[in-house]
């Protein structure tokens, strides 16, 4: 009997692990990869000793996937299959972990295999397993870390395997620490139920209490380093913000549904199966007296949940890949445990068939919904979403692919934001020079965009150049006031570009009549009006083209400022009425004046509607205020005057 159980869960076992291998193949290179791809693949090339150091410098994570990974582009190539093979076998390891996960839950030797079928097949972990990130590698350590921990908490055994695998899990992602942080409040809580069920201290409980506590303090001291360095990041840290606390909550039950590619009322009826089938899951471990794993569903569900929104609100940052190895892990084991839980009822013959009947009507509706979704992302369209937009791959390949047919040698290539230059570099094998702007830099900071001195450093790289490939990527990011576009539309001639490419926009410009490009950061009116805080109106530019003014304003700073002001820029009569007036936030909404970095020089554009395009012996009076009122010239004066 024991033999064929066996043998039955071994079939079973190998059928789950070819799904998951199989639907994780499906659409494997169907979009390009992309910024964070590239980035941890060009640490990797640089060799084991540079690219660890690499990461650990910029890499908002502990470069364990990349040292795995740079030892696997050593033997498989660093194609875009290779790379993203690496990620679907670790994918693929994870089901087999989760089998185990599942059954540990249940106390069943042969079960998990719901569990593993979820985990198979919830669209966000086949989306993660085909990225060249370290998402791949922390869901399998997460799981091999639940298990090790049920081992410690029910037998007193497997505490050194806790250790490695919780420690090994930090390093490849930090915020893996909110599912240690749940399976330690859950370990506890068990520990100490146990301990009083039984009513008295028995040396059994003695040994569980021991190994758990020891392990949790080996697997701390690890930790330490780990977060000394998780400080850091956070202090120099500045890249972009997902999302806020307040909208977090909401698109959960999208991102670990299938909202992203179902639209309503599938997607609802997907949160209401899963919903389902973890109170299933809940009722049928109680009914069984798995109160310790009751407990663990809730408090893997919750505690990450409250830690993450706790951390959001100090430092704003979110994403829901933070959660894959926590309350993601949690979702699949609920699930599936509820399908189980019903499937294999040992209740009366009736109610046997019944609760048979209702674990295959959620599974297959289950199923019914994913397969779809999975089919959709699979084309490679679609991506997972982040915020009030959905954001699929950007597709550098075609972006370099359509420069590779029509470039020449005296061309150059510039991508706006920079720091995915190393992306399209990646993919383009022609002969332009290719740069990146921010220059020189692999990581995004949005407390440095771009202003006026980008365009000595693009007058340098492209002094030889002919043509002009702009590449944009997240511009308005690296270049909010879309500085270098405005000037080069307004200087240079553009050339067309018959394409179009997901996410990735592309302008060609003739550089023959515009050169030097440095020439467009200087005002055709230079003047000079200092305010009493440190921002300077260092010039302007006027252009009327019938009734609609054109007002260049140009600003620089000499410190930091402490508001953020808003511009306005009258037309004001010869005898002194308003005729027309523009006014907005210095700058932009995304870079006002108040993250403007001393030594700060920015173009302000402005549009005046004038009646009959003519205004005769009229002035502009341009000035920033705030709600507390108009700042202060250093002269006394609250506006500057200047001939349109």
């Amino acid at each position: 009997m024991e033999r064929s159980s066996l043998a039955r869960y071994s079939a079973v076992a190998a059928a789950l692990v070819a799904l998951a291998f199989g639907l994780r193949m499906g659409g494997l290179t169907a979009t390009s990869l992309w910024y964070d791809e590239t980035f941890v693949l060009y640490h990797a090339q640089q060799g084991i000793v540079a690219g660890m150091l690499g990461l650990l410098r910029e890499d908002n994570a502990l470069p364990l996937h990349g040292l795995l990974l740079a030892l696997w582009i050593k033997v498989a190539g660093d194609g875009e299959f290779a790379a993203r093979y690496l990620s679907v076998l670790l994918g693929t390891v994870a089901t087999a972990l989760m089998l185990r996960v599942g059954g540990a839950l249940r106390g069943r030797r042969y079960g998990g295999w719901g569990t593993a079928l979820a985990y198979a097949t919830l669209p966000i972990y086949v989306y993660y397993a085909q990225e060249v990130r370290m998402y791949a590698l922390v869901i399998p350590l997460a799981a091999g870390f639940v298990w090790a921990a049920w081992r410690v908490v029910e037998r007193g055994r497997g505490g050194v395997a806790y250790v490695i695998l919780g420690a090994a899990m930090l390093m490849a992602h930090l915020y893996a620490g909110l599912l240690w942080a749940a399976v330690l409040v859950w370990g506890s809580l068990a520990l100490h139920i146990g301990n009083y069920q039984a009513n008295i201290e028995s040396q059994t409980s003695k040994i569980k209490n021991s190994v758990w506590w020891r392990a949790n303090l080996w697997l701390g001291l690890a930790a330490l380093p780990i977060a000394a360095w998780a400080l850091w990041r956070a202090r120099v840290d500045a890249t972009a913000v997902s999302a806020i606390p307040a909208t977090a909550l909401r698109w959960i039950p999208v991102l670990f549904g299938v909202g992203q590619y179902l639209p309503q009322p599938w997607s609802a009826l997907f949160v209401a199966i899963a919903g389902l089938s973890m109170v299933v899951a809940l009722v049928g471990l109680m009914r069984a007296r798995r109160v310790q794993g009751a407990m663990g569903l809730l408090v893997t569900v919750v505690v990450p949940l409250v830690l993450l929104l706790a951390a959001t609100s100090i430092k704003a940052k979110w994403s829901e890949r933070y959660l894959l190895p926590s309350f993601g892990l949690a979702l699949v084991v609920g699930v599936g445990t509820g399908w189980e839980s019903l499937v294999e009822s040992q209740r009366a013959h009736s109610a046997y068939d019944a609760s048979r009947i209702g674990g295959a009507l959620l599974l297959v509706t289950w199923l019914a919904l994913t397969v779809p979704a999975l089919v959709r992302q699979a084309q490679g369209t679609w991506a997972v979403g982040l915020t009030d937009e959905w954001h699929p791959r950007p597709d550098f390949r075609g972006v370099a692919r359509y420069i590779e047919e029509h470039d020449a040698p005296d061309d150059a290539i510039v991508v706006i934001g920079g720091y995915a230059a190393h992306t399209l570099d990646y993919y383009y094998d022609g002969p332009a020079h290719l740069l990146g702007l921010p220059f020189d830099t692999r990581v995004l900071d949005m407390q440095r965009p771009l202003d006026l001195h980008a365009l000595e450093t693009l007058e340098q790289q492209t002094a030889t150049a002919q043509r002009l490939w702009l590449v944009l990527w997240q511009d308005t990011l690296a270049d909010p006031t879309a500085l270098i576009l405005s000037f080069l539309v307004d200087a240079c001639h553009r050339l067309p570009v018959d394409a179009k490419f997901t996410n990735v926009g592309v302008v060609l410009f003739d550089l023959t009549t515009c050169h030097p490009l440095d020439r467009l950061a200087v005002p055709s009116h230079p003047l000079t009006a200092d305010f009493v805080e440190p921002i300077h109106l260092t010039g302007y530019d006027c252009s009327k083209t019938g009734e609609t003014w054109e007002v260049d304003v140009w600003w620089e700073t000499t410190g930091p400022l402490p508001a953020d002001y808003r511009v306005f820029v009258h037309l004001i009569g010869a005898d002194g009425t308003l005729i027309t007036q523009h006014d907005h936030i210095a700058g932009t909404d995304a870079y006002p004046t108040g993250q403007w970095t001393p030594g700060t020089a920015l173009r302000d554009r402005f549009f005046l509607h004038v009646p009959g395009g003519v205004c005769d012996s009229c002035t502009l009076q341009v000035g920033l205020y705030t709600a507390q009122g108009r700042l202060l010239l250093r002269d006394g004066g609250d506006r500057v005057e200047i001939a349109p």
